[in-house]
């Protein structure tokens, strides 16, 4: 009878803890025990995850910008010249992004 109580307060926090929002310019990629599960990423908008069992990550959509350092270079003419630059990229495919590179802002960087 105890468990029984104990049980039916703690499942609203269970569940409460279960319920995540994903916002427009995010998607969510999910995993159940490690694998990665059907359907690609979530998102946007709400959606249930079982704690304990699922895992997710959250992927920012927008276009994100970094500026390159400056280098300089020697031309054919034997002249220095400082060129420095602005990458800018979003992610495409959240799920690609986040099971083929540990960290895909880093790997831009570099």
């Amino acid at each position: 009878a105890l468990m029984v109580v104990i049980w039916i307060l703690l499942f609203p926090i269970y569940i409460c803890r279960g319920i995540k929002v994903v916002r427009e310019y995010e998607r969510a990629v999910i995993y159940r025990l490690g694998r990665l599960l059907p359907g690609g990423a979530k998102g946007p908008g709400l959606f249930f995850i079982i704690p304990g069992l699922d895992n997710y990550r959250q992927v920012d959509l927008r276009t994100v910008s970094f500026n390159i350092q400056p280098q300089e270079i020697l031309t054919k003419d034997s002249v220095s010249v400082q060129v420095d630059g602005v990458v800018f990229y979003h992610v495409h495919e959240p799920t690609m992004a986040v099971n083929n590179v540990a960290n895909a802002t880093r790997s831009t960087q570099l």
